[in-house]
Formats: structure tokens, sequence, C-alpha cells
């Protein structure tokens, strides 16, 4: 709406600025906190021509949306209602002022300060176009008897102050921001695995023994840190990049053959792959989210095995994938006065085959969380998340039969976790932190292959 209203006004500024004879006097907008995405602007307008003038839209190149309300009094609740026009009578004032007519200005493209300039545009029904330069200014506070109902605006607002309007740490992707925003994120995870599971069940070491494996891993952990960079294109379209910096180690144990009982670990640590992505708001509660998985990770990392060697190690311990793989995601969240709730759908399509002849299978996730503020700067969540991965596809040219890590069919799975977690606003500050932990509650494999005993996220953001 402000991009047409705006091309209006360009048209028929050059032969219509002089057309309509008003007059503004005291234009302000209030000034508000840091990261508040709403605010006021108040003035009087003099009709100085013989003619009513009917004001039908309002804009600014600073705000995504401006609107024109009136405050109205409907039992003991006083109420923010939108007005589509308002008449100024010939030869007469009115004001805009607060608990009254005023303007209601929605998304601004920055943190204004106090005295910044700031141009608006009035259109009226008769198709004349006059604008006027508000000051930023600050405004003391009315003191209220009543109680006060800003509509869907003011939820919105409140919303966006509340610590549970992120989501949980360890859900992927984010929202999308006011326009121009720029924030910085990094988040830490870590998940600790032990071996083995096959179909529903866990399984011992001579069950993987008379599978014919001379080793079997016994745990393995992976901590990875992320981070990553979103900018708001505008209030619809924001993009992200993300690389992750990860470490894991994975403990093996001689089944069979000379050393029976020794025990060796092996390590990797590198780079990850680069992931570029773009977030679309399809509306307050929605988002859709395409992201694109560069191969910048190894995939061929190399360690000593137990008899001294430098090889190549298993798919698990591998950094990337060496593949160009696409993820498509939906997001959705409801906030309600005293609790959300929330879910996410992810897609992930690999394709062709990396150099070492393989290629990670697909993935798809769902996580769905509730979540509860405690107090104005906490809240608690809990949730569940569902993964469903493919097993691999081709075959490493440096594979070998002597673990079952290296082999194909055995990294397909069905695994539900259930989760706890924290979300803390920083009081006067653009700072977000989060925090959760999950455990699986059910799990359903190709196997044998390693289990999950826990994973942690924590998660920290700043906005600019």
């Amino acid at each position: 709406m402000k991009k047409v209203l705006l091309i209006i006004a360009f048209i028929f500024t050059a032969n219509a600025a002089n057309a309509i004879d008003v007059t503004i006097e005291s234009p302000k907008i209030r000034l508000m906190p840091p990261g508040v995405n709403m605010t006021a602007g108040y003035f009087t307008i003099i009709n100085n021509s013989d003619k009513d003038i009917t004001i039908v839209g309002v804009s600014s190149s600073k705000y995504d949306s401006m609107e024109i309300h009136d405050t109205v009094k409907d039992g003991d609740v006083m109420k923010m209602v939108k007005q589509d026009s308002v008449t100024i009578s010939a030869n007469a004032r009115f004001e805009f002022k607060p608990m009254s007519y005023h303007l209601m200005l929605m998304m601004p493209d920055e943190d204004f300060k106090e005295n910044q300039e700031i141009d608006v545009t009035f259109i009226t029904k008769s198709g004349d176009v006059f604008s006027s330069v508000f000051t930023v200014k600050k405004m003391t506070v009315m003191k209220m008897k009543m109680k006060m109902d800003m509509g869907d605006m003011g939820h919105m607002m409140k919303s966006m102050m509340r610590p549970d309007y992120v989501f949980p740490a360890g859900v992927k992707g984010g929202k999308n921001m006011m326009s121009k925003k720029l924030m910085f994120g990094y988040k830490y995870g870590t998940m600790e695995m032990d071996c083995c599971k096959d179909s529903t069940s866990s399984v011992s070491n001579d069950f993987i023994k008379n599978l014919g494996y001379s080793m079997a891993p016994t745990d393995m952990t992976m901590d990875m840190h992320m981070f990553s960079a979103m900018y708001a294109v505008n209030n619809k379209i924001s993009l992200m990049a993300m690389i992750s910096y990860i470490e894991k180690e994975m403990e093996m144990v001689k089944l069979s053959g000379m050393n029976v009982g020794n025990t060796h670990k092996t390590s990797s640590r590198g780079m990850g792959d680069l992931s570029i992505a773009g977030l679309y708001k399809l509306s307050g509660k929605s988002n859709l989210k395409a992201s694109l998985s560069i191969p910048t990770g190894e995939y061929d990392k190399k360690d000593h095995n137990m008899m001294g060697m430098r090889k190549v190690l298993p798919y698990p311990m591998q950094l990337g994938s060496g593949t160009y793989d696409l993820t498509l995601g939906y997001s959705f969240q409801e906030i309600h006065d005293d609790w959300s709730y929330g879910f996410q759908l992810n897609a992930t399509k690999r394709f062709d085959y990396n150099s070492e002849d393989w290629r990670y299978g697909d993935r798809r996730e769902l996580s769905a969380w509730v979540a509860k503020p405690v107090s104005q700067t906490v809240s608690l969540s809990f949730g569940l998340d569902v993964e469903h991965q493919d097993n691999i596809n081709g075959k490493s040219s440096n594979r070998n039969n002597m673990t079952p890590t290296w082999n194909e069919y055995f990294h397909s799975h069905l695994r539900v976790s259930s989760n706890i977690g924290l979300n803390f606003k920083l009081p006067n500050s653009k700072s977000r932190i989060g925090i959760q932990c999950g455990v699986p509650i059910y799990e359903d494999v190709d196997g044998p292959q390693m289990d999950p005993d826990f994973k942690c996220n924590l998660g920290l953001s700043y906005m600019m």
C-alpha cells in the first residue's frame, strides 16, 4: 500500500502541489524505544479553502505502513479504530492528538532519534497531494484511568517484546525482521551418542561382531559452532547466511583379530558447509524458507586408525556433504495473551554425488512447540522434534568393511525427541538468548547405528 500511495503522490505532486490550500501546525512523531515497530503522529491541519477536504491516504518512505486511527470509548475500554478517511471542513481546523484522531505509523526502516525529520505525504479524495515534515519528539506518557485496547496492532507490538516471540533455540532458521534490520547470531550445539541400535532395540557388540564387523563404535560426540547473519531487504523478504565450525570425536573398540578389546579414538574438526537462505513472510504468523547448502566442508577427512595409518574417516565423521543441497521450509507461530505455539517443517533434497561417489540421504524434519512467558524477560517451552533420514546413496571409494559406520544402508532412521527450553530477552537490549535440550523418546533405525543420548542448543542473537 505504501508503494501505491508514493506512486500516486509522485504523479500528482507536480500539478497538484499548489492546488490545495492547507496549513500543517506542530507535526510530530512520538519517539519510541529501539526495536519498537509502531508509534503515533500528531498535528493540526487548517483548511484555508472554502471546500471540504477529505484525506483518504497517508504514507512515508520511512515507514512500511501508515494509517489514520481514532480512539473511541467502549464501556470502560478505549479502543483504537482504523479510519478509511477523515474530512476537514471548509475554513476549519482539525487536531490529530492523543486519545483522539491520530496517525498510526508501523514498521519503520530504522530506529529514529529525537529531532530526526520525516517526510509524510497526504492524499485527498479529489486526488490532491500535500506533504509535511514531521519531527521525532519525546512525549510524556498519559496516565489513563481506563483500559486501552489497541486491537491487532497492539497485540503485535506487545508480542514482539515477549521472550517467546522468537523460536526455541533448537529450531532451525528464524523469523522475518523489520525492513533494513541486520541481525547477527551464534549458536552452539552439542550431541552425545553411544552404540548401537537396530530397528527399535539396542544391540550388543556381539550382535555387531556376528554381522562380520571387526570393529564397533562405542560413543561419539559432536560440537557445532554456527555463525549467522540476517538482513531484512524489506518487511517481506529477509536473507541469511550461515557457516559452522564442527568438532567430532568417535571411539572404536576392536571386536576380533589382534588387540581384541582395545579402544581407539578418531576426531575431525573444521568448517562445515555454507548455507544461503531466503525467508518470505506470508503473514504475521507464517514464513516460507528456501536455503541452498554450498559444499565448503570436507567430506574426505582423514585421521589415524588403530594401526597408526592415516585413513579416510567413516560417513558420520565427515564435516561436509560435497553436494549442493536444497532445503524448503515452512514456519507457523500463533501468539496468545499468555502462551504461544508453533511448528516448522523442513525438507532437504540432495543433488548429484560428490567426488567420492556418494551423497547423504534426503531428510525431512518437523519441530513443534508450546511456550509460556514466566516473566517479561523469560519464557519456558516444551517441544517435539521428528526427523526422517534416508540412507546414503552411492558408495565411497574409501570405504571398508571393518565397521558398520561405513555401511551405506545403516543410516536411515525415524527419530522423535522431546525438548525443553528457555528464552531470555535482555532488558533494554536488542539481544536475546535461548537454550533448548532434548532426548529421544522413540527411534526406528536401519542399523546397527549410533544412538543419540541427548542434544542441547544455545543461541545468541543481536539486532542492529
